[in-house]
């Protein structure tokens, strides 16, 4: 049967207007625009473009009744009808471009596939005109007539959606329209816009959100308060991970940033926790248990982790769980902050009371052994001085004391558990006095410090300068100037120095005659001290050659020089002194005498 189109036709005598059978109203566009300017004024975008969609979809599911009473003869005809009806009521020119119907034996569609433009859109030329360019496609009314229509007549399902649109700079508006079983998760967000909400209802469910929020609030603060109270009386982080966990029932690990227990409530024993760092509150989920974690912010570091931990069988995740959680996070790095300060403050005495040792500021030696009693080092024992000294590769005046701090900070934790250890400052180095364990040398816990800052600050030099065994703390300022002299003579292949190793360097200077022996060694090397240009690097070349037992390689890795620059520089040295400087006796000669004047402050080569 041939397509039959539909009939307007106009009382003059009632005022009405008839397609075909139904009555019809014209109204203008721009009131229509006005409508939509006003809606999104009074309830918002949102609801405004779902209630343009089903209002849409009503005018298709009504015209797709009317159409299905007349006598067409297939499918795609009664589709056809469709954008037929639309540009008759003047909503749009439809130019389909493509049409796939796919229908079962006993001719019901099993799923449909349309695409085309809509030419001229009412409700992209209004919005242009009522409230200017759109960030996204806006013709719902177009997209609810044509997802109700072709569901009415498909008998299932179908939904529209408009790929681009005049009203955001496209050239046409182009539609996709697809069996909703065809489409993929990028519909899913649209379904929601076909359920008719009313206002109350949303009101009705923003009431009961608030009263949860309300709710859950009220329990966080209830938390926080009780939290705070432990903080007030002196509690521990065990405590306060108890007082939470008989409120919530939820197991607690409170971590530091290297993942060690600090605290540890309610848990199985046994149970495997995984590692996790995170920026902010998160929850992982593994075979066993569930965890939310967040961390503990301090001075814009993580300092430690909060946990919750879910057990199969037992509570579960709740959105209030991760208000009290970072509630928890607040109240632990308080703590911390409070156990930090404390440290610090207690490490600075110690800093000041080493440096009072050095400068004699006691008359007697049992008024420093009382003090040292009294913060819990006991200074009648065997001690060491040793004298640090770091240079960074890379740094700026800046950044050169904030380093330096966190270098300090280092060492404070590095010592947190070791009693026997004052930690102090002086003209740029780091000054310890420490005492020696039962079970290492002083020397092996000296190198053992030494690795451990280079670990955690891989891009300075440092060296280590130690004093002889002590005994007298009362000769705590000689054993300093000792450890001053080992210090002068490390180098980045030999970081480490103890006063032992200087052997009669240190003994030679230290004399009264001092005076002779400096002389002569400037004498030595007078040829090298008076040359003008680059006197300093053929001096410290020198050095480490020397030091190096005249190997090559290693020295010219400690320089960072080439090897034809490390040969041009031992050549010239050899030159200037008229010497063999790999003839034994001459080199050690050569090599106490630059020792000499390194230990006298007259060379500094680190």
């Amino acid at each position: 049967m041939s397509q039959q189109n539909p009939t307007m036709i106009v009382n003059n005598h009632n005022g009405s207007i008839y397609l075909d059978t139904e009555r019809v109203i014209i109204t203008s566009s721009s009131v229509f625009g006005t409508l939509r300017k006003d809606l999104i004024k009074n309830i918002g975008l949102d609801r405004m473009k779902g209630f343009l969609i089903r209002y849409g979809w009503n005018l298709g599911i009504n015209d797709a009744k009317r159409v299905l009473e007349q006598p067409f003869s297939s499918i795609r005809e009664i589709l056809s009808q469709g954008p037929i009806l639309h540009m008759m009521k003047g909503y749009t020119k439809v130019k389909t471009s493509y049409l796939h119907i796919d229908q079962q034996a006993d001719g019901t569609v099993k799923s449909v596939h349309v695409a085309g433009d809509w030419l001229s859109s009412y409700e992209a030329e209004e919005h242009l005109t009522q409230s200017g360019p759109a960030e996204q496609p806006i013709c719902y009314t177009l997209i609810g007539y044509a997802s109700g229509y072709y569901s009415s007549i498909c008998g299932h399902t179908v939904i529209f959606k408009e790929q681009s649109c005049k009203a955001n700079g496209a050239q046409t508006c182009h539609y996709i329209g697809k069996s909703l079983h065809d489409w993929d998760d990028t519909i899913r967000e649209e379904l929601h816009y076909y359920e008719n909400h009313t206002i109350v209802d949303e009101l009705e469910q923003t009431y009961e959100n608030l009263l949860e929020e309300r709710n859950n609030l009220q329990t966080t603060l209830t938390l926080h308060k009780l939290l705070m109270d432990e903080l007030t009386k002196g509690s521990d982080l065990t405590s306060i991970a108890l007082v939470l966990y008989e409120k919530t029932g939820i197991s607690i690990l409170i971590e530091d940033a290297d993942h060690k227990p600090l605290a540890v409530v309610g848990m199985v024993e046994g149970l495997p926790i995984e590692r996790q760092g995170v920026q902010h509150t998160e929850l992982f989920e593994y075979e066993e248990y569930k965890r939310m974690i967040t961390p503990i912010r301090l001075e814009k570091k993580t300092f430690g982790y909060c946990s919750f931990i879910y057990q199969k069988g037992e509570k579960q995740p709740a959105v209030v769980d991760e208000m009290i959680l970072e509630r928890v996070a607040t109240a632990c790095s308080l703590f911390m902050l409070n156990e930090k300060t404390s440290f610090e403050a207690m490490e600075r005495m110690k800093g000041h009371f080493l440096e009072q040792i050095l400068n004699g500021q006691y008359q007697a030696v049992s008024d420093v052994l009382q003090k040292g009693r009294y913060l819990n080092i006991y200074l009648d024992r065997p001690y060491y001085i040793l004298a640090m000294r770091y240079v960074q590769k890379t740094s700026s005046e800046d950044n050169e004391l904030f380093f330096h701090e966190q270098l300090l900070a280092f060492m404070f934790k590095y010592f947190q558990k070791d009693d026997g250890t004052l930690i102090g400052q002086r003209n740029g180095q780091i000054i310890f006095l420490m005492q020696p364990s039962q079970t290492e040398s002083m020397k092996e816990q000296s190198l053992r410090l030494l690795r451990a800052v280079k670990r955690a600050f891989p891009s300075i030099l440092i060296k280590i300068g130690m004093s002889a065994r002590a005994e007298n703390i009362g000769k705590a300022a000689t054993h300093y100037e000792e450890s001053l002299t080992s210090l002068s003579l490390a180098t980045s292949s030999h970081p480490f120095v103890s006063f032992e190793e200087v052997g009669v360097v240190g003994m030679l200077i230290q004399t009264s005659g001092n005076g002779t022996i400096l002389k002569k060694a400037k004498d030595t090397l007078e040829p090298l001290l008076t040359y003008k240009n680059d006197q300093l690097s053929l001096l410290k070349t020198l050095y480490y050659f020397l030091s190096n037992a005249c190997n090559l390689e290693k020295t010219m890795e400690d320089l960072s020089l080439s090897m034809s620059g490390l040969r041009y520089r031992v050549k010239k040295i050899e030159t200037l002194l008229g010497k063999d400087v790999r003839d034994p006796s001459y080199g050690y000669q050569l090599y106490l005498t630059l020792q000499i004047l390194i230990v006298n402050g007259d060379l500094e080569i680190f």
